[in-house]
C-alpha cells in the first residue's frame, strides 16, 4: 500500500510538477513529459536553481521527490517504461548532493568554500 500523504505535502509536489512541466518543459524546451526524464539534471542542476528565486537546497530536494512521484505515476499507467524511471531515480540520487552544493553558492557566492552540510 502506498504512504499517504498530507494534503500540504500533495499540494506542494503538484505545484512542483505543474511548475516542472508547465514552465520548464512546455516553454523553455518545448518537450512533452516523457522527455522531461532525460533533462531532469538541466532542470534540477541549472534551470531551477537560476530562473527560481526562491530555489535552495531543501526545495531542490522536495521538488524532486514530487517529479519522481509524478514519474512513478505515470509508470504505473503504463506511459513510461521502466527503465526511463530507474535512470531518473538514479540520476536525481546521484546528482542530488551537487545540485544542492551548486544552488547554496548560487544563492551566496561567498558560501563557495563550506560545502556540506548545509
Amino acid at each position: 500500500m502506498g504512504e499517504l500523504l498530507n494534503p500540504k505535502t500533495i499540494n506542494r509536489h503538484l505545484a512542483n510538477v505543474e511548475f516542472y512541466i508547465n514552465t520548464y518543459l512546455l516553454r523553455e524546451k518545448a518537450y512533452d513529459f516523457t522527455h522531461g526524464i532525460w533533462n531532469i539534471d538541466d532542470y534540477l542542476g541549472y534551470f531551477f536553481i537560476r530562473k527560481c528565486m526562491w530555489s535552495t537546497h531543501g526545495n531542490i530536494k522536495s521538488t524532486a521527490a514530487g517529479i519522481k512521484k509524478f514519474y512513478q505515476c505515470m509508470l504505473k499507467k503504463e506511459m513510461i517504461q521502466k527503465a526511463d524511471y530507474e535512470y531518473l531515480c538514479e540520476t536525481i540520487k546521484d546528482n542530488m548532493w551537487k545540485w544542492q552544493s551548486d544552488c547554496k553558492i548560487y544563492n551566496d557566492p561567498d558560501a563557495e568554500n563550506s560545502f556540506l552540510p548545509f
